[in-house]
């Protein structure tokens, strides 16, 4: 399992180095665009299954910007209004990227891709428990 694992994160690193998506370039972007005031506040440890494991979010009260980690992943992110959007990260490389909604206050419901995540994205369920 553990040797799974591995070649798991070094196939996830592959990839993401070769979208070339930068988080301080096209992450920051994306997450620019949406700057509504955050109605949420995501600190806290979350359970995303299989896909995501742990993922563990911090938010500074009343601020949108979310810094977190994540089984092999650095994220970032912002809360807008009751969105929250993450960028799953390694070495500065954007692997995926994600939209959730609250669905209570502890469950966050949504969609991710590959790299930033866009309209023509092949996207898949994401979903975050607290």
């Amino acid at each position: 399992m553990r040797r799974m694992a591995a070649l798991l994160v070094v196939v996830i690193g592959f990839a993401v180095l070769l979208r070339g998506q930068k988080v301080e370039k096209e992450g920051k972007a994306w997450l620019d665009v949406n700057t509504d005031t955050p109605a949420l506040n995501v600190t806290g440890v979350w359970e995303g299954g299989e896909d995501w494991g742990k993922v563990s979010l911090n938010q500074r009260e009343g601020d949108r910007k979310i810094i977190g980690t994540g089984e092999e992943w650095d994220i970032s992110g912002a809360v807008s209004g009751k969105d929250v959007y993450l960028l799953f990260s390694y070495k500065d490389k954007v692997g995926y990227s994600a939209k959730l909604t609250a669905d209570g206050p502890s469950q966050l419901i949504g969609v991710y891709a590959r790299g930033i995540l866009s309209s023509r994205s092949k996207t898949r369920v994401i979903r975050l428990i607290k």
